[in-house]
């Protein structure tokens, strides 16, 4: 009796993966991405987006006929005691989705984590980080344009 009320009670605190969520915020970050990436874009390609008086890079470090994977990184940190941010993203041209593999360099990051943890990940940290890129592509989007060609003003 006492063993299956102790194991309700960790099952309501333990996170679960809200999977329509992440495959939303996936399909709507390839989106964005369809919107800022040529289609004959390649290996070694690096397109730059002005946003205010910073700039957002676009590193193409893989390409293949079903994935490419990019690293998104601002020009120069938002604050002098900041590291810049970067992010890792493969693309799934096939399923149509677009998720971040990991942050600043790090590790590829897990779905979930116990929380709490040696590396102070939160439980959510990859729905975090690829909500964070919705957040960057909808800015490029909304405010940027293109450095490489300025007259090339994104027009959505």
């Amino acid at each position: 009796m006492f063993g299956c009320s102790i194991r309700s009670d960790v099952d309501k605190h333990q996170y679960r993966i809200d999977l329509n969520g992440h495959l939303a915020d996936c399909e709507m970050n390839f989106r964005r991405l369809q919107k800022l990436l040529p289609v004959d874009v390649a290996a070694g390609d690096c397109l730059r987006f002005g946003v205010a008086t910073n700039a957002v890079e676009l590193h193409v470090k893989e390409r293949a006929p079903y994935t490419t994977m990019i690293e998104l990184r601002l020009e120069k940190p938002l604050f002098a005691e900041l590291p810049v941010p970067v992010l890792q993203v493969r693309i799934y041209h096939d399923a149509n989705l677009a998720e971040v593999m990991g942050a600043r360099g790090l590790r590829p990051v897990k779905p979930r984590y116990r929380y709490p943890n040696a590396s102070m990940y939160h439980r959510d940290e990859k729905a975090q980080q690829n909500r964070y890129l919705g957040e960057w592509l909808s800015l490029c989007l909304s405010h940027g344009h293109s450095l490489d060609n300025p007259l090339n003003i994104l027009e959505i």
